[in-house]
Protein backbone atom coordinates (compact mmCIF):
# COMPACT_ATOMS: atom_id res chain seq x y z
CA UNK A 1 0.00 0.00 0.00
CA UNK A 2 1.13 3.38 -0.90
CA UNK A 3 0.97 5.94 1.67
CA UNK A 4 -0.07 9.51 1.36
CA UNK A 5 3.18 11.32 1.86
CA UNK A 6 4.74 8.94 -0.79
CA UNK A 7 2.31 10.39 -3.84
CA UNK A 8 4.33 13.33 -4.97
CA UNK A 9 7.25 10.23 -5.76
CA UNK A 10 4.56 8.13 -7.66
CA UNK A 11 3.80 11.21 -9.80
CA UNK A 12 6.87 12.23 -10.66
CA UNK A 13 8.09 8.59 -11.73
CA UNK A 14 4.75 8.13 -13.66
CA UNK A 15 5.01 11.82 -15.08
CA UNK A 16 8.42 10.58 -16.38
CA UNK A 17 7.90 7.36 -17.84
CA UNK A 18 4.28 9.13 -19.77
CA UNK A 19 6.95 11.52 -20.84
CA UNK A 20 9.56 9.12 -22.33
CA UNK A 21 6.45 7.14 -23.57
CA UNK A 22 5.34 10.42 -25.80
CA UNK A 23 8.52 11.52 -26.86
CA UNK A 24 9.11 7.30 -28.05
CA UNK A 25 6.24 7.18 -30.00
CA UNK A 26 6.26 10.73 -31.37
CA UNK A 27 9.52 10.06 -32.66
CA UNK A 28 8.42 6.84 -34.37
CA UNK A 29 5.75 8.63 -35.97
CA UNK A 30 7.54 11.25 -36.99
CA UNK A 31 9.99 8.77 -38.52
CA UNK A 32 7.72 7.18 -40.77
CA UNK A 33 6.14 10.24 -41.58
CA UNK A 34 9.81 11.25 -43.10
CA UNK A 35 10.67 7.73 -44.89
CA UNK A 36 6.84 8.21 -46.70
CA UNK A 37 7.48 11.67 -47.19
CA UNK A 38 11.05 11.17 -48.59
CA UNK A 39 9.56 8.16 -50.98
CA UNK A 40 6.89 11.01 -52.24
CA UNK A 41 9.17 14.20 -52.95
CA UNK A 42 11.43 12.03 -55.05
CA UNK A 43 8.76 10.65 -56.61
CA UNK A 44 7.54 13.75 -57.68
CA UNK A 45 10.86 14.66 -58.58
CA UNK A 46 11.70 11.67 -60.89
CA UNK A 47 8.42 10.40 -61.62
CA UNK A 48 6.68 13.68 -62.55
CA UNK A 49 3.41 15.06 -61.77
CA UNK A 50 1.21 12.51 -63.56
CA UNK A 51 2.98 9.66 -62.06
CA UNK A 52 2.93 10.61 -59.04
CA UNK A 53 -1.05 11.99 -58.99
CA UNK A 54 -1.79 8.44 -60.08
CA UNK A 55 0.17 6.90 -57.48
CA UNK A 56 -0.75 9.13 -54.29
CA UNK A 57 -4.16 8.92 -55.99
CA UNK A 58 -4.16 5.12 -55.61
CA UNK A 59 -2.81 5.36 -52.11
CA UNK A 60 -5.25 7.67 -50.92
CA UNK A 61 -8.04 5.38 -52.39
CA UNK A 62 -6.74 2.35 -50.56
CA UNK A 63 -5.95 4.40 -47.34
CA UNK A 64 -9.38 5.95 -46.85
CA UNK A 65 -10.64 1.84 -47.71
CA UNK A 66 -8.44 0.29 -44.81
CA UNK A 67 -9.33 3.47 -42.61
CA UNK A 68 -13.27 2.84 -42.76
CA UNK A 69 -12.51 -0.41 -42.12
CA UNK A 70 -10.62 -0.28 -39.25
CA UNK A 71 -13.20 1.90 -37.42
CA UNK A 72 -15.75 -0.91 -38.11
CA UNK A 73 -12.95 -2.52 -35.93
CA UNK A 74 -11.89 -4.83 -38.78
CA UNK A 75 -8.52 -6.06 -37.57
CA UNK A 76 -4.93 -5.91 -40.43
CA UNK A 77 -2.46 -7.86 -39.12
CA UNK A 78 0.73 -5.57 -38.22
CA UNK A 79 -1.11 -2.81 -39.65
CA UNK A 80 -2.94 -2.01 -36.46
CA UNK A 81 -0.02 -2.71 -34.36
CA UNK A 82 1.85 0.12 -36.24
CA UNK A 83 -1.53 2.54 -36.52
CA UNK A 84 -1.60 1.47 -32.71
CA UNK A 85 1.54 2.75 -31.82
CA UNK A 86 1.98 5.81 -33.58
CA UNK A 87 -1.81 7.20 -33.57
CA UNK A 88 -2.50 10.05 -31.41
CA UNK A 89 -4.75 9.81 -28.91
CA UNK A 90 -7.17 12.13 -30.71
CA UNK A 91 -6.66 10.39 -33.82
CA UNK A 92 -7.61 7.18 -32.73
CA UNK A 93 -11.43 8.05 -33.81
CA UNK A 94 -10.15 8.33 -37.16
CA UNK A 95 -7.28 6.18 -37.99
CA UNK A 96 -4.22 7.03 -40.39
CA UNK A 97 -6.09 10.70 -40.56
CA UNK A 98 -2.62 12.14 -41.27
CA UNK A 99 -1.63 10.24 -43.97
CA UNK A 100 -5.17 10.70 -45.94
CA UNK A 101 -4.84 14.28 -45.21
CA UNK A 102 -1.46 14.31 -46.51
CA UNK A 103 -2.23 12.83 -50.01
CA UNK A 104 -5.47 14.99 -50.32
CA UNK A 105 -3.36 18.20 -49.78
CA UNK A 106 -0.63 16.34 -52.32
CA UNK A 107 -3.22 15.60 -55.11
CA UNK A 108 -4.48 19.41 -54.39
CA UNK A 109 -1.41 20.54 -54.96
CA UNK A 110 -0.45 18.39 -57.97
CA UNK A 111 -3.45 19.61 -59.47
CA UNK A 112 -3.43 23.40 -59.31
CA UNK A 113 0.17 23.63 -59.71
CA UNK A 114 1.19 20.55 -62.20
CA UNK A 115 3.15 23.51 -64.61
CA UNK A 116 4.75 24.21 -61.02
CA UNK A 117 6.34 21.29 -60.14
CA UNK A 118 9.17 23.18 -58.00
CA UNK A 119 6.10 24.57 -55.67
CA UNK A 120 4.96 21.60 -55.19
CA UNK A 121 8.10 20.10 -53.77
CA UNK A 122 8.58 23.11 -51.15
CA UNK A 123 5.09 22.69 -50.19
CA UNK A 124 5.47 18.81 -49.21
CA UNK A 125 8.61 19.37 -48.62
CA UNK A 126 7.76 21.73 -45.43
CA UNK A 127 5.52 19.64 -44.25
CA UNK A 128 7.67 16.53 -44.42
CA UNK A 129 10.53 18.02 -42.41
CA UNK A 130 9.18 21.34 -41.10
CA UNK A 131 6.37 19.56 -39.24
CA UNK A 132 8.81 16.90 -38.31
CA UNK A 133 11.13 19.53 -36.42
CA UNK A 134 8.27 21.36 -34.69
CA UNK A 135 6.76 18.25 -33.29
CA UNK A 136 9.84 16.74 -32.01
CA UNK A 137 11.91 19.76 -30.74
CA UNK A 138 8.14 20.72 -29.39
CA UNK A 139 8.11 17.92 -27.59
CA UNK A 140 11.67 17.40 -26.27
CA UNK A 141 12.80 21.07 -25.18
CA UNK A 142 9.16 22.75 -25.84
CA UNK A 143 9.12 24.94 -22.18
CA UNK A 144 6.98 27.80 -23.09
CA UNK A 145 3.61 27.74 -24.08
CA UNK A 146 2.28 29.27 -27.43
CA UNK A 147 -0.91 27.79 -28.26
CA UNK A 148 -2.87 24.78 -26.80
CA UNK A 149 -0.08 21.96 -26.94
CA UNK A 150 2.29 24.24 -29.70
CA UNK A 151 5.09 25.68 -27.69
CA UNK A 152 7.74 28.82 -28.99
CA UNK A 153 10.72 26.17 -29.17
CA UNK A 154 8.33 23.98 -31.88
CA UNK A 155 6.84 26.61 -33.46
CA UNK A 156 10.87 28.10 -34.33
CA UNK A 157 11.98 24.52 -35.59
CA UNK A 158 9.07 24.78 -38.12
CA UNK A 159 10.02 28.20 -39.04
CA UNK A 160 13.72 27.57 -39.22
CA UNK A 161 13.40 24.48 -41.38
CA UNK A 162 10.43 25.52 -43.59
CA UNK A 163 12.60 28.37 -44.59
CA UNK A 164 15.70 25.98 -45.37
CA UNK A 165 13.04 24.18 -47.43
CA UNK A 166 11.49 26.88 -49.48
CA UNK A 167 15.15 28.30 -50.25
CA UNK A 168 16.41 25.12 -51.43
CA UNK A 169 13.93 25.62 -54.31
CA UNK A 170 13.46 29.65 -53.86
CA UNK A 171 14.92 32.82 -53.54
CA UNK A 172 15.66 33.85 -49.51
CA UNK A 173 13.03 36.25 -48.91
CA UNK A 174 9.83 33.80 -50.59
CA UNK A 175 11.34 31.92 -48.26
CA UNK A 176 11.25 33.87 -45.12
CA UNK A 177 7.64 35.08 -46.08
CA UNK A 178 6.09 31.83 -47.04
CA UNK A 179 7.98 30.07 -43.96
CA UNK A 180 6.55 32.86 -41.84
CA UNK A 181 3.05 31.57 -43.03
CA UNK A 182 3.52 27.85 -43.27
CA UNK A 183 4.63 28.28 -39.63
CA UNK A 184 1.26 30.73 -38.55
CA UNK A 185 -0.40 27.69 -39.85
CA UNK A 186 1.29 25.31 -38.11
CA UNK A 187 0.59 26.72 -35.12
CA UNK A 188 -3.43 27.37 -35.45
CA UNK A 189 -5.55 24.34 -34.69
CA UNK A 190 -6.48 22.83 -37.96
CA UNK A 191 -4.45 19.68 -39.70
CA UNK A 192 -1.47 20.68 -40.64
CA UNK A 193 -0.99 17.56 -42.85
CA UNK A 194 -3.80 19.06 -45.02
CA UNK A 195 -3.39 23.08 -44.61
CA UNK A 196 0.36 23.67 -44.41
CA UNK A 197 1.38 21.63 -47.70
CA UNK A 198 -1.76 24.13 -49.23
CA UNK A 199 -1.26 27.50 -47.55
CA UNK A 200 2.84 27.41 -48.37
CA UNK A 201 1.96 26.34 -52.27
CA UNK A 202 -0.25 29.36 -52.24
CA UNK A 203 1.62 31.86 -50.61
CA UNK A 204 4.73 30.60 -52.31
CA UNK A 205 2.59 31.31 -55.89
CA UNK A 206 1.40 34.74 -54.72
CA UNK A 207 4.81 35.46 -53.77
CA UNK A 208 6.06 34.66 -57.97
CA UNK A 209 3.30 37.04 -59.50
CA UNK A 210 5.11 39.94 -60.09
CA UNK A 211 7.55 37.91 -62.04
CA UNK A 212 4.89 35.94 -64.18
CA UNK A 213 3.71 38.69 -66.28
Amino acid sequence: MIKKNNYPLVLKYFSKYEGEYVIKKEIIRKSIHLIFGIFFLLLIQYGGVQLSFNIIALCLIAGTIISIAMMRKHKFPLLNEIVGKVERDSERHFPGRAAIYFFVSALILLVIFKEYPLIILAALSVQVFADSAAAIIGIQFGKHKLFQKKSYEGSLACLVVSIICINFFFPIYIAIVAGFIATAVEVLPLDDNLWVPLSTGFAIRLLLLPFTF
